[in-house]
């Protein structure tokens, strides 16, 4: 089978390679790759900047159906929609263990988690970036009913948080982008109800301090991987006055993969709160990211710009890297199947 695999160490050294069809443990399931989203660290590890086990096939945000089961597979069946864990006890999948930009891959049962039967592939397919936005603004620093939420960064993750911002309560939401760069996922931020686009060029700073009455947000996502979007989101943060108040909370979900440089006044001088976010607390998470999907709150469909097969896998990339799409899946089995 043809799958996209990082070949060796170092930048680049992404190809195709034709692999013998995975074997499964007997507590494992064989499933079919039905969509296999492309992530920021995909590109990381393309540029050598994230952590990987070389060979290794690529790709852990996936949707997929059972063909076979091992004989100590008990609640997983064959024809079963799924998504799974990615942390399993021989490693990460798509990361040091291989992935979902192949036509087919093995996964333990005990990472599996089913959907309803003929629940959308496509929207399957978020349910690790869902864990990933649940973990960011719940479990880590938390969005409250009434917060003003400021998201930097107008990827995949920012517009999912900032989905998330509004069915969690938030006053208002703003997006801080890159004119020109980011205008096409700057009006999907619109598209999905965020108040306020603001342009990392046009001091965004002084544009929510005006629009909080000089306090700042209450809570920041910071999606942007850049040096820029990181000094904007903290000085957006709630501000002290005289030594009080302030308190703001900074929730960091970007893997920038290289050393950056900014000024850190703004987390003594206005007692903010900041929180790496990264990966998830636990099965519990991944149920409630799945319950979200399957209640129809999300918008999926909106940040779902880019369809491509396998052979054109660098073509994905690309337009990852140059932001002309928002979020972009790969299909290992073709498209046939989104009419049914």
């Amino acid at each position: 089978m043809l799958s996209l695999r990082k070949l060796a160490p170092g930048v680049g050294n992404l190809g195709l390679e034709d692999r013998p069809m995975p074997e499964f443990e007997s507590d494992e399931v064989l499933m079919k790759v039905y969509a296999a989203g492309i992530c920021g660290s995909d590109i990381l590890i393309e540029k050598n900047r994230h952590f990987y086990e070389a060979p290794v096939t690529l790709g852990h945000e996936f949707a997929g159906i059972v063909e076979a089961v091992g004989p100590k597979v008990k609640h997983v069946k064959v024809g079963d929609r799924i998504a799974a864990d990615i942390e399993t006890r021989t490693g990460w999948l798509g990361v040091t263990r291989d992935g979902a930009f192949a036509s087919h891959m093995s996964v333990p049962e005990a990472q599996v988690f089913v959907y309803p039967e003929n629940f959308p592939l496509d929207h399957i397919c978020f349910t690790e970036p869902m864990v990933a936005t649940i973990h960011s603004m719940v479990e880590r620093n938390h969005v409250d009913l009434g917060d003003f939420v400021v998201i930097v960064g107008p990827g995949p993750m920012g517009l999912m948080g900032a989905q998330f911002a509004k069915l969690s309560g938030a006053r208002e939401v703003a997006v801080i982008g890159l004119k020109g760069i980011d205008d096409m996922r700057l009006d999907i931020a619109r598209e999905i109800g965020v108040d306020h686009i603001l342009y990392s060029e046009e001091n965004p700073v002084e544009a929510i301090l005006d629009l909080t009455n000089g306090h700042g947000a209450d809570f920041v996502l910071e999606a942007s991987a850049t040096a820029e979007g990181f000094a904007h989101g903290l000085n957006s943060a709630k501000r002290s006055k005289e030594g009080r108040g302030g308190n703001g909370k900074v929730s960091v979900i970007s893997l920038w993969g290289e050393p950056i440089t900014f000024t850190p006044d703004a987390l003594s001088l206005h007692q903010l709160s900041i929180q790496g976010s990264w990966s998830w607390n636990g099965r519990e998470t991944w149920l409630r990211a799945i319950e979200l999907i399957k209640s129809g709150k999300f918008n999926l469909d909106a940040l779902l710009t880019g369809h491509y097969a396998l052979e054109d896998w660098d073509k994905a990339f690309e337009s990852c890297r140059q932001r002309t799409n928002c979020k972009a899946f790969i299909y290992p089995n073709g498209r046939d199947w989104i009419a049914g």
